[in-house]
């Protein structure tokens, strides 16, 4: 239970000091009393939490120890009453209001009215210590969060409204060195002006502010360092108004691995193109060799083993080469014509057969398979989901594979029994690279490169259509590609 306020009575007349002292007792105050200005300051401290004060005492004046109790940092919180029968003028009330007291009553006075007084008084040092103790908090809070902002290893950057920096950490300066413009107060047409190259950085900005909508991009920027490039994110902070007050910007700097990626993909590129060459004279010379004839039985398996290798690299590089494209260009190219999807896949199933006349590929094809869509490439899905699915399923299980004409879209469905593809993987199942031998399921399956599902699901994409997997012990895992009409 919080213990009852703490009032200085301090008045030299001990009638009315002990009056004022009684109604106060009554009414559930601990009251403690002093008779000088001397015995005042002796016995105020961190505690009191209201001084009744008279303002003429016999060793100084009430003023003068009103404002040593508001100067001390001992007694500086506590509430100040004057009370006196004899400086009772509006200018004596004034003078005492301005030498730091918080209240003036003229003697005599209602108990009732002193009573409410000092709860009025009581009730006002108690919102003044909760809102001190909420600006402590939020001054700690607000330390904090600066201390973290400012430590952050990647750059920070928040604007207000109407697009002035407001804040930078140390890493924004830190990752372009002497090439550093981004300096509190600024504004952002200021910044662009100073440093074109944020040009895009300063369009993304202006949108968030006018759509409220998070932005994020790519900018190339100059340091010390050499060029650097930065991948960003602005989030905008709005009011009750729905206007943006705040953006709040965070950046990476993605140097090391943009470089690393264009080196991988522009190697792959030049890699793809330069072995088509040897890999063609290869294959033809295999091809005239069986078209010669006269081989014998041992030189016939090692042609055959020749044009089946050169296939299989053949089939590689054009992975490599799609990958490419789709990597450092805007995706896989597909050029549309009249097809028919069911011819397609009859086509893909009819090869499978033939290159592994041991399995049972199951077809069935329902309602108009005619679309506009690009049938090379949709018979390079259809062999890689086919192709995949032979390899993960059981040799003595069929794979079914399913073609149904809806009225706006096509949906392609190949289905293979055998151990599920872990959960775990399922998120990650059309990323490029992914290797075979991660888990139960692939463990004595020839590994490839890694590209036919994250190939499949850019084609299916460049038409407009959608690939999902779903994958069970009980269900089999069963692969669905849907595909707009076009």
């Amino acid at each position: 239970m919080p213990s009852a306020p703490i009032i200085l009575n301090v008045n030299d007349d001990l009638a009315s000091r002990y009056v004022t002292s009684r109604v106060l007792s009554l009414s559930g105050f601990q009251v403690l009393e002093a008779g000088t200005g001397a015995e005042t300051l002796a016995l105020a401290d961190e505690q009191t939490d209201l001084v009744i004060l008279d303002v003429r005492l016999p060793d100084m004046s009430g003023l003068d120890v009103c404002r040593r109790l508001k100067a001390s940092p001992r007694t500086r919180n506590a509430l100040v009453l004057h009370l006196s029968a004899q400086a009772v003028g509006p200018g004596d009330r004034a003078q005492g209001l301005e030498h730091g007291a918080d209240a003036y009553l003229v003697a005599p006075v209602d108990p009732e009215e002193l009573v409410a007084q000092v709860h009025a008084l009581l009730r006002l040092r108690r919102a003044e210590r909760e809102v001190r103790v909420l600006s402590d908090q939020v001054q700690q809070q607000r330390r904090l969060l600066e201390l973290a902002m400012a430590s952050a290893a990647d750059p920070i950057a928040l604007y207000d409204g109407d697009g002035t920096l407001i804040y930078a950490n140390q890493a924004v300066a830190a990752s372009r060195g002497s090439h550093h413009v981004h300096i509190p107060g600024r504004t952002m047409d200021g910044l662009r002006v100073l440093d074109p190259q944020l040009e895009p950085y300063a369009k993304s900005l202006d949108l968030a502010r006018r759509t409220g909508q998070v932005q994020r991009g790519r900018v190339s920027l100059s340091s010390d360092r050499g060029n650097r490039h930065f991948e960003y994110t602005m989030s905008p902070a709005t009011g009750p108004t729905g206007a943006v007050e705040a953006i709040i910007a965070t950046g990476q700097d993605v140097t090391e691995m943009r470089n690393a990626e264009d080196f991988r993909e522009q190697f792959i590129g030049i890699l793809g193109h330069d072995l088509r060459n040897p890999l063609n004279a290869l294959s033809m010379s295999a091809q005239q060799l069986q078209r010669q004839g006269e081989l014998s039985d041992r030189q016939r398996v090692f042609t055959e083993r020749i044009l089946t290798s050169a296939e299989r690299m053949d089939r590689m590089i054009r992975q490599l080469l799609d990958f490419a494209r789709a990597r450092l260009g805007a995706g896989l190219p597909v050029v549309r014509s009249r097809c028919d999807l069911f011819d397609v896949v009859r086509g893909a199933v009819e090869e499978s057969r033939a290159s592994q006349p041991h399995r049972e590929v199951l077809l069935d094809v329902r309602g108009d398979g005619r679309g506009a869509w690009d049938a090379d490439r949709l018979e390079q899905v259809v062999g890689n989901l086919v192709s995949n699915a032979l390899k993960f399923s059981p040799p003595e299980s069929p794979v079914r594979v399913s073609a149904e004409g809806l009225e706006s879209e096509a949906v392609l469905r190949v289905h293979n029994l055998g151990a599920p593809i872990p959960e775990d993987q399922l998120p990650h199942l059309f990323a490029a690279w992914r290797r075979a031998g991660r888990s139960d399921r692939e463990r004595g399956v020839t590994a490839g490169l890694g590209l036919g599902l994250y190939i499949t699901e850019q084609l299916v994409k460049a038409h407009g259509g959608t690939v999902q997997v779903s994958s069970t012990q009980a269900q089999g895992t069963t692969f669905t590609v849907r595909l707009p009409r076009g």
